[in-house]
């Protein structure tokens, strides 16, 4: 063999064992930076860390991130074994003013979480396997029930960075159908006189309301602003605050730090709103919603939308408690108003405007003898699982966004 042939040799076999050496210290270095069990420490971390999630309307507060619309989520992905929070809760506590959180562990079911008054810690993940997990903390009561502030996180090992979020957003406004109220529960009207059980904050639950489980169904992230009672120009107790326009406002209802609608735009915003406009009024002279005044507040709204988010899909509906149909019997004379035809009156006025983007999607009226009525004869989960296929469809076809 010629010599410089053996050198060649020579050469190679030294680079081969240093690269095999590099390749092993490399590959121990980066063993080393992975926390065992014996290596890691009870880390405490602010609310606002970038590191956490956040999914909905929130704002920053001295104390931490304040929030309250159901189906707010807080994420977070971490390498260890266990993970708490410090959590302030402003609800009064009882059957109506508990708030509950579902809490998801690496995408196993919800572990159900009640929480109470004022500032406590709470386990979220204990007794894991060392390794990286993922943490979801969906909120399931309404602001009604009152805000809660996440002061901290607990985590024993290291936070990670939080897994990408869906490409599709969507944005629900509504009301309490949107909120999920009383979908933990299905019951069958037993006659025409049968009372349905009131509102208790345990039975409501957003992931099985219509909003959630369409935009499960399209693969997008949701976002809820919704609060049960409150309608486009006026509330179920006829009352004039606190209206869903200027509700969309707020980052929190009853607060009165502004919405920051410089962050990402939704890509769809399903409208589901009027259902109070039309029942309030019972026993008085305005019985029957006026049209000039529904119309008016719902197309300033509108005009809002567009103007916040100019390249969103808009689609209006209303249901499944009523299609806006209402009428008044008086002397043998009967008045009648349909709202769900105010809401396509003014659907079909923004597209002859020049509004491609928006979009009329009739929803069914629920069927109670067939799907049950959740509490206060609101939607059960079966009712909402229709309204979602249809609703999905609607957007897949007609909407693509």
């Amino acid at each position: 063999m010629r010599l410089d042939a053996v050198r060649d040799i020579a050469v190679g076999l030294a680079r081969g064992l240093r690269g095999a050496v590099l390749g092993l210290g490399m590959a121990m270095a980066a063993c080393s930076s992975v926390p065992t069990r014996a290596s890691m420490n009870q880390v405490t971390l602010p609310a606002s860390d970038a590191r956490v999630q956040y999914t909905g309307r929130t704002y920053r507060s001295g104390a931490g991130i304040v929030f309250s619309h159901p189906g707010v989520t807080v994420r977070v992905r971490f390498w260890g074994d266990a993970l708490r929070m410090r959590l302030l809760d402003a609800g009064a506590g009882g059957e109506v003013g508990t708030n509950y959180f579902d809490v998801v562990v690496d995408g196993a079911a919800p572990r159900l979480l009640a929480v109470r008054g004022g500032e406590h810690t709470y386990p979220l993940a204990t007794g894991l396997a060392v390794g990286l997990h993922t943490v979801e903390l969906i909120k399931r009561t309404e602001s009604s029930v009152g805000p809660s502030t996440l002061v901290a996180l607990e985590v024993h090992g290291e936070l990670r960075e939080p897994p990408p979020r869906p490409g599709l957003r969507m944005e629900f406004v509504g009301d309490s159908i949107t909120c999920g109220y009383g979908s933990e529960v299905a019951l069958r009207p037993e006659s025409s006189s049968w009372v349905a059980p009131v509102f208790t904050s345990k039975n409501e639950n957003p992931r099985r309301g219509h909003a959630w489980l369409t935009a499960l169904k399209l693969g997008a992230e949701p976002v809820l602003v919704c609060y049960s009672g409150h309608g486009v120009y006026r509330n179920l107790d006829m009352s004039t605050s606190g209206l869903l326009p200027a509700l969309y406002e707020l980052a929190v209802p009853g607060h009165s730090a502004g919405w920051d609608f410089s962050r990402d735009s939704p890509d769809v915003i399903v409208i589901n709103a009027g259902t109070n406009d039309v029942f309030a009024g019972s026993g008085t002279d305005a019985f029957l919603p006026d049209e000039a005044s529904f119309k008016s507040a719902y197309r300033a709204f509108l005009q809002r939308l567009r103007t916040l988010h100019p390249r969103a899909h808009i689609v209006c509906t209303l249901g499944s408690m009523t299609d806006g149909f209402k009428q008044l019997e008086m002397k043998g004379a009967v008045t009648s108003v349909h709202v769900g035809q105010w809401i396509t009156d003014l659907v079909v006025e923004r597209q002859h405007q020049g509004d491609a983007r928006i979009y009329r999607h009739w929803m069914d009226v629920q069927n109670p003898g067939v799907d049950g009525v959740g509490e206060d004869w609101h939607p059960s989960a079966a009712t909402h699982a229709k309204m979602a296929d249809a609703l999905s469809r609607f957007i897949q076809d007609v909407v693509r966004p």
